[in-house]
């Protein structure tokens, strides 16, 4: 008898626990099958959002931790720059010149940034502190901060029309940060071209 109260104890109080995560609940917690306890169905959406940004992040997950600790950026928005700058190659070099899986220019990354922009972990937290000041300087505005990434924070900030791939890009990249983020994404290789 003594046990059974005790075990009824347990669950009032873990119910107590878990009563005000309900508010928060994404949908697909909120509609899930019954008999599934709710801490199970929130640990595997987490992990699944993990799987989902790690995809993006392919073997730089952990300069991207490191990066997103440094700045308060979203690892999965970090993510989603990288692949999307280099498809995850650490070599990378563009027509303009842009280096490695941040694509960093040189200039930007030796005066201003002052990081080794042929450093993995230097090229990351370079390009996540850029992109930090261009959030900053568009007030939070991620679009706007995503096309001055591509296209110049000058060039954004004077209103003048931006090149179609500067707006593509920024699209794109929260496009898979979506995915990232609803713990969706399918292997981002099917996909064409993607909180703080």
């Amino acid at each position: 008898m003594r046990l059974r109260r005790l075990r009824l104890r347990d669950q009032w109080i873990q119910g107590l626990v878990l009563l005000p995560l309900c508010f928060f609940l994404p949908q697909s917690l909120q509609s899930a099958p019954p008999g599934i306890p709710i801490a199970l169905q929130w640990k595997a959406m987490v992990s699944e959002q993990n799987q989902a940004w790690h995809r993006l992040a392919g073997s730089f997950v952990r300069p991207i931790r490191l990066a997103s600790h440094k700045t308060g950026l979203s690892p999965m928005l970090l993510a989603a720059v990288v692949y999307v700058e280099s498809r995850g190659q650490a070599g990378a070099v563009s027509v303009a010149g842009a280096i490695g899986p941040m694509q960093l220019m040189p200039a930007t990354a030796w005066k201003v940034l002052h990081v080794n922009p042929w450093q993995t972990q230097q090229n990351i937290l370079g390009g996540a502190q850029f992109l930090q000041n261009l959030l900053k300087l568009f007030h939070g505005n991620l679009t706007m901060a995503l096309e001055a990434y591509n296209a110049g924070p000058t060039r954004v900030a004077s209103g003048e029309p931006l090149p179609p791939s500067a707006v593509t890009y920024a699209k794109t990249v929260e496009a898979f940060l979506r995915r990232a983020e609803v713990g969706t994404a399918s292997s981002p290789q099917k996909h064409i071209l993607h909180q703080l």
